[in-house]
């Protein structure tokens, strides 16, 4: 898992109480106890990554130790990284039990195995970073997989590192047990000189690359390419990723016409587990972490988490303009869990001005569950699936057309009896919203027929002040009293038998009425087999199947108003 942590002057002390394949904290199955214990600190002449004497590691490297049988993680003692010249850069506290920190009363979630993380952490253009919990150690096979805070490496810079002999329990090269790394030349590397190329960086976790993760390349090139960076605000920059399984959680800070693209769409996928009761909010950067407590399932028995606010999601997008990414696999692995707070973004972008705040997403797999695309500004998914159960696209967008794409209904084990909602479209009073063009709403799994929701309403209604006025500065936020607006069509969209025949959900009822400009409206929509679906039972009080949509039937006029009606007809 490619994890992240603070600097140690603001990492919380949490315990480690063991770890599994997935990083959640549980408690692994033991190795019997071994027949010998060897000198703490022996030499481990094999199984670690960067081999000890590396001379072109990579600046955001995981650590690897590979024993000879499956090890543990005790929950003891403590992992350091020093420069050559001694200098700390890097703790990691894996100490046992729990310790409660900044008033934290929950244990439900277990604060083994859990740091804090300042993604973005020496980025010398930002001044805000984003801050979540993440798991640093994660066991997978016989391999023990660190992840270091978040960028507190430096380019063409020898490194030494300990590891206190209690953190892992297991054989390694040729030892019956872990005899702890330590003094200055036990783990020695040093990484490698800075990319030349300031437009164009590869990712790949295993082969010749730039960097190993995704962050470190988001991190270079918010560096490099930064907005008020000069040419690298409009120059075009790429980042390529191999194919492989990069798990991490991501941040992106005012980067304009950046590329993210995979080698391939099935075998490069980004991931992360991350969800509201582990990090709570929907997300943002901050100049420190946040000291605010909330409750990890609306159940005051399950106690407080932190809100260190850097949200749920896997990756946060702040400002910047023509963001795309291509041809891979982006995924929120939670598995909901009736008891907590679920929420689980896949990608929050959080952009929104009239004259920029492009996002583009071609060819892409999203697939999350519960708010899988959080979406604001002007977006465009093209040939892409989409996959969730509640609420899986939502968000306060002025534009968001989706074209040519399945929207996929899976299976909530929370709540089993129900298809849950594709969207709740909370757009911006004036602009078209949300628009499906072509594509099709289809189901996994054992959701029942008839249960799935076309939308619901945003919560707020015409009396509270929304939807009532234009929208013409800022927007995109759910601060703004003229957003929440229930703005969404369907054109030419196949629907299969998990679409309830009413629709549209109205427990709340929507904030505006159906129009040809405004409203829960389909034309044109259709069987799996691509004849007239019928309209029998539908809403038609709050949802129409006969408004005309002929303003809204491509994409050029979806995105017409951007920057002062100058339009933008994005392409693949």
């Amino acid at each position: 898992m490619k994890l992240r942590v603070l600097t140690p002057g603001i990492a919380l002390v949490l315990a480690l109480a063991g770890c599994d394949s997935n990083g959640d904290g549980t408690v692994a199955s033991p190795s019997p106890t071994p027949a010998s214990t060897p000198t703490p600190g022996a030499a481990i002449t094999s199984g670690l990554l960067p081999a000890s004497g590396e001379t072109a590691a990579y600046k955001d490297t995981l650590l690897k130790l590979t024993f000879t049988g499956a090890p543990v993680a005790t929950g003891i003692g403590r992992i350091r990284v020093y420069k050559s010249d001694g200098t700390l850069v890097d703790t990691i506290d894996t100490s046992g039990g729990a310790t409660v920190a900044g008033g934290e009363t929950q244990t439900a979630l277990g604060n083994g195995n859990t740091e804090i993380d300042k993604i973005g952490n020496g980025v010398s253009t930002l001044t805000q970073y984003r801050f979540t919990y993440y798991r640093p150690i994660r066991i997978s096979g016989n391999t023990a997989i660190i992840k270091l805070h978040d960028n507190v490496l430096a380019y063409d810079t020898s490194y030494y590192v300990q590891i206190d002999q209690s953190v892992f329990n297991g054989p390694i090269a040729g030892f019956n047990s872990f005899p702890g790394i330590s003094g200055t030349t036990g783990w020695t590397f040093k990484t490698r000189a800075a990319p030349t190329s300031t437009t164009a960086v590869t990712v790949d976790d295993d082969g010749a690359a730039d960097f190993r993760s995704v962050q470190g390349a988001l991190n270079y090139m918010m560096t490099v390419g930064c907005s008020g960076c000069g040419a690298g605000n409009t120059a075009a920059k790429t980042i390529t990723i191999k194919n492989g399984t990069y798990d991490e959680q991501l941040f992106l800070r005012n980067v304009n016409n950046l590329t993210i693209t995979g080698e391939s769409r099935a075998g490069t996928i980004v991931q992360n587990n991350n969800w509201e009761a582990f990090n709570p909010g929907v997300g943002g950067s901050r100049a420190t972490a946040n000291t605010t407590l909330s409750n990890i399932g609306g159940n005051t028995a399950l106690g407080n988490r932190l809100a260190l606010g850097g949200g749920r999601a896997v990756l946060l997008i702040e400002g910047g303009d023509q963001i795309k990414v291509s041809n891979f696999t982006m995924q929120n692995t939670h598995v909901k869990d009736a008891t907590q707070n679920s929420q689980a973004e896949v990608i929050y972008y959080n952009s929104a001005n009239l004259n920029g705040s492009r996002f583009i997403g071609t060819d892409m797999n999203f697939i999350g569950t519960q708010d899988t695309l959080q979406m604001k500004g002007w977006v465009w998914i093209y040939n892409s699936l989409i996959a969730g159960d509640v609420d899986f696209i939502w968000g306060y967008p002025y534009a968001m057309a989706i074209e040519n794409s399945e929207l996929r209904t899976v299976y909530d084990p929370s709540a089993p009896t129900s298809g849950g909602y594709v969207f709740q479209a909370r757009s911006a009073k004036g602009y078209p919203g949300f628009v499906v063009l072509g594509g099709a709403l289809t189901y996994s799994g054992a959701v029942p027929s008839g249960s799935a929701y076309l939308a619901r309403s945003g919560g707020v209604n015409q009396a509270g002040g929304y939807c009532t006025t234009m929208l013409v500065l800022g927007g995109g936020s759910a601060s703004n009293a003229t957003q929440y607006c229930d703005n969404l069509a369907f054109i030419g969209v196949k629907m299969d038998s998990h679409v309830a025949a009413a629709g549209w959900w109205i427990n709340p009822i929507p904030n505006l009425l159906p129009s040809a400009t405004e409203g829960w409206r389909e034309s044109g929509s259709l069987t799996p087999a691509g004849t007239a679906l019928s309209m029998t039972g539908r809403n038609t009080t709050y949802g129409s199947s006969t408004a005309n949509l002929t303003g809204l039937n491509t994409r050029a006029k979806v995105f017409a108003q951007w920057n002062g009606n100058v339009g933008w007809t994005p392409a693949p």
